[in-house]
């Protein structure tokens, strides 16, 4: 029985068929069980310029064909024997790939139809049809395909755009480490976690000593080349996990996991100052002074507060270098 009754052209108009962005016919997975009518249908769309990339009879033979051939279209048959009919296949095909479907159905009964529009097809033709009407049902099925597509690459984009405009803002863009907002942002956070699993967290307050000098003598881009080395030197001493960041002009904080206290980390950190001063070949050196805390995961103090602890720290560190 055929399904279709007409092939007269000048239903069809003069527009080509979609193409392939490379100018290749698109490439349609035919699902049909009745082989006589597989065949015509083959024929009547390689004739309207498209491509048979391969034919299925059955629902789970087309899945598999789905997933090998990766056609760009799919005309499939409601109808079809074995363990699974054309809409369950459908389905299947749909949640591993972005692929549009066309069904085709003798079927008119609600239920049939219901099931059909679950699955989101881009076309539902029901036979009888005409030629034409297959032809324009495969046009705006791809037409809304790539629109889909185009739409969601869009979105896509957009998404990765905010991502990275919210990670920029989160960075100091001299060194790469957080910034003040970034700090703050995951320390809360981390301090929150710290205080729940009870694990040792110090807070170190690093500010780099000379600063000013450096600028003035040798000039900013010296100065730039300090801070740089600093957040160099704290990668190195800190651990991935660890939170450092350049919160002020000078400033340097980390957030970071330790054993007992802040002494064998510091002792690390101005290890690695020490080797960085031996290897560059200039007339300051890079110093900095440190103020640490040890949190207390009992209390309610929060960041601004061990901030505010090790700042004090720090400039009593400081202080008793200057006296010296």
């Amino acid at each position: 029985m055929m399904h279709y009754s007409s092939r007269d052209p000048s239903l069809l108009g003069g527009a080509a068929p979609a193409r392939n962005a490379d100018g290749s016919a698109l490439g349609i997975l035919l699902v049909e069980d009745e082989a006589i009518v597989a065949q015509d249908l083959e024929e009547t769309l390689t004739r309207l310029g498209y491509r048979i990339v391969g034919i299925a009879a059955e629902g789970v033979q087309a899945v598999c064909l789905a997933e090998e051939l990766k056609p760009q279209l799919i005309v499939m048959d409601v109808g079809l024997p074995g363990d699974i009919d054309g809409i369950q296949a459908a389905h299947i095909i749909q949640e591993r790939a972005h692929v549009p479907v066309i069904f085709l159905t003798g079927h008119r009964d609600p239920d049939t139809l219901s099931r059909a529009v679950l699955t989101g097809p881009l076309g539902y033709i029901v036979k009888p049809f005409q030629e034409v009407e297959l032809r324009c049902a495969i046009e705006v099925a791809i037409h809304k395909h790539r629109a889909d597509v185009a739409l969601r690459e869009r979105e896509e984009a957009l998404r990765r755009n905010a991502e990275l405009m919210q990670s920029l803002s989160l960075l100091d863009e001299l060194t790469g480490l957080k910034n003040r907002r970034g700090f703050f942002e995951f320390a809360h956070q981390m301090l929150k976690i710290a205080k729940r699993e009870r694990y040792s967290v110090a807070l170190f307050f690093l500010d780099l000593n000379g600063l000013k000098t450096i600028n003035d003598t040798f000039g900013h881009l010296a100065g730039d080349e300090a801070l740089r080395e600093v957040a160099g030197v704290m990668r190195r001493t800190f651990r991935d996990s660890d939170l450092i960041a350049r919160i002020g002009g000078d400033e340097f904080v980390a957030l970071a996991h330790v054993a007992r206290d802040t002494a064998a980390v510091c002792h690390r950190l101005r290890g690695h100052l020490a080797e960085i001063n031996a290897c560059r070949d200039r007339p300051w050196l890079l110093d900095v002074s440190i103020g640490t805390t040890l949190v207390d995961v009992r209390s309610d103090e929060d960041i601004e507060a061990l901030i505010a602890r090790a700042d004090a720290a720090m400039y009593r560190e400081k202080r008793a270098l200057a006296g010296r």
